[in-house]
């Protein structure tokens, strides 16, 4: 069962389109939530300009990014399987933001009337480092390397 939690992550990212952002903020870290799409293996992230967690990204790129199974009240909070990333966001360059924005629309179709707001911009979040936690007693860090084998050929579909 060595590769269990390639399973849990994808139970995890077919359950849940919301994730947890940790920005580096004027007075310290800032939290806040965002809808979410996978792209390539990387997190897109729609973000207003008008939003405290863009103007951090800005200014500095570096973040921590949760996302984690929905509650529900049979589940014990302590064993809700969750994935932490730690990376960099980018605005997505312009040769990549029609498949871009395809594949979060396919995620999230009712985002598609955002798209003409003139403040609203597509990220990316490239990971760097992820770390997978299944429940109680399974966790693990995931490369890289393997944390894109989970999408390949899966072009802005989960996997």
């Amino acid at each position: 069962m060595a590769d269990e939690w390639k399973a849990g992550i994808q139970s995890l990212l077919n359950q849940s389109r919301v994730c947890f952002l940790a920005t580096q903020g004027e007075g310290g870290p800032e939290t806040s939530m965002a809808p979410c799409a996978i792209h390539q293996g990387n997190i897109l992230l729609h973000l207003s300009k008008l939003a405290r967690h863009t103007a951090n990204i800005e200014t500095d790129p570096a973040i921590g990014l949760m996302i984690c199974t929905p509650e529900t009240v049979a589940d014990s909070p302590l064993a809700l399987p969750r994935v932490s990333l730690q990376g960099e966001a980018s605005p997505v360059p312009d040769g990549q933001l029609e498949a871009a924005k395809a594949a979060y629309l396919s995620a999230i179709p009712d985002a598609e009337p955002l798209f003409s707001f003139a403040d609203f911009r597509l990220f990316q979040f490239t990971p760097s480092h992820i770390h997978w936690v299944g429940g109680f007693g399974s966790a693990r860090k995931i490369a890289v390397s393997d944390w894109r084998t989970l999408f390949a050929g899966n072009e802005g579909n989960l996997p």
